[in-house]
């Protein structure tokens, strides 16, 4: 099976984003690669059990994840997808808005596209969402 960008655009919106939505913590155990590392905005960093553990025990909720102009590059094995996205979330009941310019990279595993590295710099109001493509 050869990784295609609608691939890779349904497996980040009908998958990770879903999951995230739903807590649907097994679909997210299984959609992040063994290698797995999140770049948060302040720099921080976590792999994948982490980040589950985060997830559950921390109460965080994603009630709204809107994303906007992604792009997707695929290099054979791996894709790179770049968007802005609007988020809605909760953490301990505090409800937060953000605006982050994702890159999250795919990596074809066996049968399976898993996420491998998810980075979410954030973005100050009035920033474009359409990304400069490179000549």
């Amino acid at each position: 099976m050869r990784m295609t960008a609608e691939d890779v655009l349904r497996l980040h919106t009908d998958g990770f984003n879903r999951a995230l939505q739903q807590q649907d913590y097994a679909a997210l155990e299984e959609i992040y690669s063994e290698r797995y590392m999140l770049v948060r905005p302040d720099g921080s960093v976590l792999n994948k059990e982490p980040v589950l553990r985060d997830l559950r025990e921390q109460g965080l909720t994603f009630y709204r994840i809107d994303r906007e102009a992604p792009v997707i590059r695929v290099f054979g094995s791996a894709a790179v997808l770049t968007a802005d996205s609007k988020t809605t979330s909760s953490r301990n009941g505090k409800n937060t808005h953000a605006y982050v310019r994702l890159v999250a990279v795919y990596a074809q595993e066996g049968d399976a596209i898993r996420l491998v590295h998810f980075q979410i710099p954030m973005l100050p109001a009035g920033t474009s969402a359409t990304p400069n493509e490179a000549p």
